[in-house]
């Protein structure tokens, strides 16, 4: 059980290291003149992304988490839209929405290091909890907005942050990983 939720969770913090990684450079390499047209084709990928998971629904079993797989993509869906209709002021909701997921981020990094990477019994698996507390401030940072007053610096801070997010996730994917424990299992053995 615990290797399959472990495998799970591998492949997921694979995929979003890859997908932040890519985010994060996108958004620092991203000139001035571009932020508008960025933020036209952040708007239509949500709604894609949107619709995927909405018509995926349809196809399901109608289970609970089916349902609220369908909400999700129906937020996505008015998020979307959002971001079309009001993208002169979409890099600050960019902020306060990217301040949020840093900080989800970095409380699923703390749990994870609690819950998985000091039962792998790793030396230096504290070092994830240090990594997760950065990821929250830098989180609230981006959230508070208190350095960034242009657009293209409020980017650039976000793409870091993405960027350091991905880097932690790729950290957290390596200490999750137990090791085999001769001992028949026993997690505060030394």
């Amino acid at each position: 059980m615990l290797f399959e939720s472990l495998d799970k969770i591998k492949r997921n913090s694979i995929f979003s290291a890859i997908i932040l990684m890519a985010l994060g450079g996108v958004m620092m390499l991203c000139p001035e003149s571009f932020i508008d047209s960025f933020i036209l084709g952040a708007g239509y990928v949500l709604i894609i992304t949107s619709i995927v998971i909405m018509l995926d629904f349809f196809v399901s079993k109608k289970s609970l988490v089916d349902y609220a797989l369908f909400v999700l993509g129906l937020l996505i869906l008015i998020l979307g839209g959002c971001v079309l209709v009001f993208n002169d002021n979409i890099m600050i909701v960019l902020a306060r929405l990217f301040g949020v997921l840093l900080v989800a981020d970095g409380a699923r990094t703390l749990f994870h290091a609690f819950a998985f990477a000091r039962r792998s019994q790793r030396k230096g698996w504290w070092v994830l909890v240090i990594l997760s507390l950065l990821l929250i401030i830098a989180g609230v940072g981006i959230f508070v907005n208190p350095f960034f007053h242009s657009a293209l610096g409020l980017m650039k801070g976000i793409g870091a942050t993405v960027l350091f997010s991905a880097i932690v996730s790729a950290i957290r994917l390596i200490w999750e990983w137990p090791l085999r424990n001769m001992n028949g299992g026993d997690e505060d053995e030394k």
